[in-house]
């Protein structure tokens, strides 16, 4: 025998609870997402940064070795702290290379990612109206429009905590995006719906 709405309100609300019991969070945001573009900074700063020491404490080094500054040191002394201190240098100069080529990778990635997220947002903002989205969520529900619901079921509905509903929204929207746009990186979709919402539900 198939449920009425009401049936189905109640339903929903004993499996929160039940997940609730059990110590689940039934609705959970996903990883935190870095865009590419401050992937890019970091790197290059990274890079910038380690160059630079490398690069003057290899000058450094060198002076030194050959007596230009007046540091002296003696036998094995002098072999390892130049021989130590070179190769630390050294380490820098290469990580600073290895910091500059990751930059150029994700400097990459985010004009893609730039260009990607522009089509997405002119589709969204043309395809999303607030007011649908949530009648669509409504009958998606309770099985049916908010017109013909019980007064009952509405008033849940209506009454319902603005964190639920918020993911609810988030997730619906995940859903639509996700069949227009395929193999979309998890993160970077959450991201995207997360800055997109107050676009569309806040204004």
């Amino acid at each position: 025998m198939p449920q009425g709405p009401e049936e189905k309100v109640e339903k929903k609300k004993m499996t929160a609870e039940n997940e609730n019991a059990a110590g689940k969070t039934p609705l959970q945001p996903s990883a935190v997402y870095e865009n590419s573009a401050a992937k890019a900074e970091d790197n290059k700063s990274s890079a910038y940064l380690l160059l630079l020491f490398g690069v003057v404490g290899m000058i450094i080094m060198i002076l030194g070795i050959a007596g230009v500054l007046p540091i002296r040191l003696s036998g094995t002394t002098k072999y390892m702290t130049y021989g130590v201190m070179s190769a630390l240098f050294l380490l820098f100069i290469v990580m600073g290379m290895i910091s500059m080529k990751s930059y150029r990778i994700f400097a990459k990635k985010a004009e893609s990612e730039n260009s990607l997220r522009g089509t997405m947002e002119k589709w969204c903002l043309s395809h999303f109206e607030a007011k649908k989205l949530d009648e669509e969520l409504f009958e998606q529900e309770n099985g049916c429009v908010s017109e013909e619901a019980p007064a009952s079921v509405r008033e849940e509905w209506e009454n319902m905590p603005e964190e639920e509903m918020y993911f609810k929204r988030v997730s619906l929207m995940k859903e639509k995006i996700q069949k227009q746009f395929l193999n979309l990186d998890e993160g970077f979709l959450e991201h995207f719906v997360d800055e997109l919402y107050g676009e569309i539900f806040e204004q």
